[in-house]
């Protein structure tokens, strides 16, 4: 005999605030809290991340007004556009081309919502860049721990906008990828040097050369900040004919001459320096004619003799720049620990070295202090004259530090150990930089137990101290990122020895991702609506964290619920997946009570949900379903009746049998004599 159950089978889909998701609302409450404290309320406006435009920037128009109409009509089968450079040199514009399109009038009309910005590099990490972008769009509460649920989140919020994604650097297809989350209004701009990206993506390729001899001669007229006539002209027409027109290299070559270099002495040098480096390269050669090899020398070369002529101090400077990360924003407070100077001559510093054309101007902090990046050539040239002789070995080659990368990120962490209190990582000061590269330094150092410490601390209120950190800045994908990647380092390194700790450390790491997931995933649906109706959050978010749910039904619930509280774009792709995802529930019965859920707002779904609750082996279930669709079919409700009397137990039977005295009044004395007395 069938067990008795006198609850009503359609609670399951009628999911009332339950005393766990009541224990939520103090935390969620707190986000709202903190969200008006700390004004993340009040919407930014759209966003705009690109770098500045050099001051000296050169429009090439043979390009840029090509690209610039395709990025502006563009056809819905092809939303992405790679930017590749011919021979794959990494020096002839790219970056600075989607640069001057980012800052283009036009093209800021036309993505009216904003422009995205990520340079990736080959080792980017993409949680804490697709989290900026999440952050951009006025998204300050979403709690990123997988770049598929940064992605997704991405995705919602840009639905309906009309804003330009430019994906800068990009080494492989599964990074550009991660960012390809915009909407029918959305471009994705690409940047790399490997133009089968183009093909995985199914975009538009776009190949760019290197500069013409008139736009080198203009480049280094704005560089220099003068004219450059007479003798002079020849003399500069000539050494930009020998670099290549690289506008890279013409940076440099002009930095050279503003420092009183003369064209004649950089020009002898630099055919010294190219014979110097083909001999080295091909000692067996008598010529290389092959143009991307000489274009690489050309470069190499001008890099060479910018490095040769800085005092000894200067070069120390800058090769310890190579400890940094690739494509990593340099502020003036992480440089001073990096070198260990006062602000003031750190300042200074980055500003001989931004003049001598090696750094590049990054993104102004919001008070007005300047950022600073490092081409990722200049970084290989950086990083290998750290662990380079003090002595070279060859005549002309440059002279290093001499030390091991892994000495030099010890070094480096050192340094930041001092800044601490109680040697205690969780204390360090906020320098914009090193809350998101700890680990990966740490990591670098060897120092692996360092990391399992640095996830052990505690705060002074007793939590963990490295989340509350990253917390409070706004970070924590570089959490999730730092976890992610310690619980892979103890699975490499375990041993049979170590096998018990690993498991510990494993078990650990597993639960602090999922007490991340846990609040997104259970956010109760009326609080949620709340949000939405006191504007503390847009309706794209709360559409972004229902799609987060790994519970369908609470999932399908959640989104029919959430229906009228989204415009009508937003509606139609809320309800598209909720039916996605009403199809993909495996039992029969919560299946049927999701299709009849939609089906107030999808009237046309009648029939289908008819189709599933007539499939629900379960006589009471299949009961229940039928008389939820007699509201909407009345010619259901004999076959509703019929299926009731059906229920084998006596109680269930009577509790089904009451749902339909509303619509059957006649059964009224039937369901008193059979009710408890």
């Amino acid at each position: 005999m069938a067990e008795a159950n006198n609850s009503n089978p359609s609670d399951k889909f009628n999911l009332e605030t339950t005393a766990h998701e009541k224990s939520q609302v103090n935390q969620v409450g707190q986000i709202i809290a903190d969200t008006v404290i700390f004004g993340t309320a009040q919407r930014t406006g759209k966003p705009f991340q690109a770098p500045p435009l050099p001051t000296y920037y050169v429009d090439r128009p043979e390009y840029s007004q090509d690209l610039k109409k395709r990025l502006l009509t563009q056809s819905n089968d092809v939303r992405t556009l790679v930017v590749t450079a011919i021979h794959g040199l990494g020096s002839v514009g790219k970056s600075t081309l989607a640069t001057a399109l980012a800052h283009d009038q036009e093209v800021q009309t036309h993505f009216c919502d904003g422009i995205l910005w990520a340079t990736l590099g080959q080792q980017p990490n993409l949680l804490s860049l697709l989290s900026g972008w999440v952050q951009a769009l006025d998204d300050y509460n979403f709690k990123a721990t997988s770049v598929e649920a940064a992605s997704t989140q991405l995705r919602t919020l840009l639905y309906d906008k009309a804003v330009l994604l430019v994906v800068d650097d990009a080494w492989n297809t599964e990074d550009a990828q991660a960012f390809n989350v915009g909407g029918a209004r959305c471009q994705v701009l690409v940047t790399t040097r490997d133009a089968a990206i183009a093909h995985v993506l199914r975009a538009s390729t776009y190949s760019l050369d290197v500069m013409t001899p008139e736009q080198a001669i203009e480049l280094l007229t704005k560089k220099l900040g003068r004219a450059i006539t007479g003798a002079e002209h020849q003399s500069a027409s000539d050494l930009a004919k020998a670099i290549g027109y690289l506008p890279l290299a013409l940076e440099l070559v002009a930095a050279e001459v503003a420092s009183g270099t003369t064209w004649t002495q950089l020009l002898e040098d630099f055919q010294q320096e190219i014979a110097r480096l083909k001999t080295l390269d091909r000692p067996e050669a008598e010529e290389i004619t092959d143009e991307a090899i000489l274009k690489r020398f050309s470069l190499t070369a001008s890099l060479n003799l910018s490095v040769k002529r800085m005092p000894k101090k200067k070069q120390e400077h800058f090769s310890w720049l190579g400890v940094l990360p690739e494509d990593v924003t340099i502020t003036k407070m992480m440089a001073t620990t990096l070198w260990k100077m006062d602000v003031r001559d750190t300042a200074k510093t980055l500003q001989y070295l931004q003049n001598k054309a090696l750094l590049l101007s990054g993104v102004t902090l919001a008070d007005g202090t300047p950022t600073y990046r490092l081409h990722d050539l200049f970084h290989d040239l950086a990083r290998n004259l750290l662990t380079a002789p003090p002595n070279p070995k060859s005549e002309g080659d440059l002279p290093g530090l001499g030390i091991t990368l892994t000495n030099a990120h010890a070094t480096f962490m050192e340094k930041y150990r001092q800044k601490t209190q109680d040697s205690l990582w969780h204390t360090l000061p906020n320098d914009g930089y090193i809350h998101q590269h700890l680990v990966w330094h740490l990591e670098k150092a060897e120092k692996v137990e360092e990391i399992h410490s640095l996830l052990r601390e505690e705060s002074k209120t007793g939590a963990n101290g490295w989340y509350e950190a990253c917390d409070r800045l706004g970070q924590t994908a570089n959490f999730v990122t730092d976890v992610a990647r310690a619980w892979q380092l103890a699975e490499s390194t375990w041993t049979l020895a170590t096998l018990p700790q690993v498991i510990g450390l494993q078990c650990r790491y597993a639960l602090i991702i999922a007490s991340l997931n846990s609040l997104a995933a259970n956010l109760p649906i009326k609080l949620l609506l709340a949000l939405i109706e006191k504007n503390v959050w847009t309706p794209e978010q709360g559409l972004a964290y229902v799609l987060q749910s790994p519970n369908p039904i609470q999932k399908v619930y959640s989104l029919t619920k959430l229906a009228n509280h989204l415009p009508p774009n937003l509606k139609e792709l809320g309800l598209s997946k909720a039916l996605t995802v009403a199809w993909e529930i495996p039992d029969k019965s919560n299946r049927a009570r999701a299709l009849i859920s939609l089906a107030d707002k999808l009237p046309e779904l009648l029939p289908e949900a008819l189709a599933a609750a007539r499939e629900i082996p379960d006589e009471q279930n299949h009961a229940d379903a039928l008389i939820s669709l007699a509201d909407k079919l009345p010619e259901l409700l004999p076959e509703a009746l019929a299926a009731a009397r059906e229920i084998p137990h006596e109680s269930n039977r009577t509790h089904i049998l009451r749902r339909l005295t509303d619509k059957l009044p006649e059964l009224l004395p039937e369901v008193s004599r059979k009710s408890p007395k």
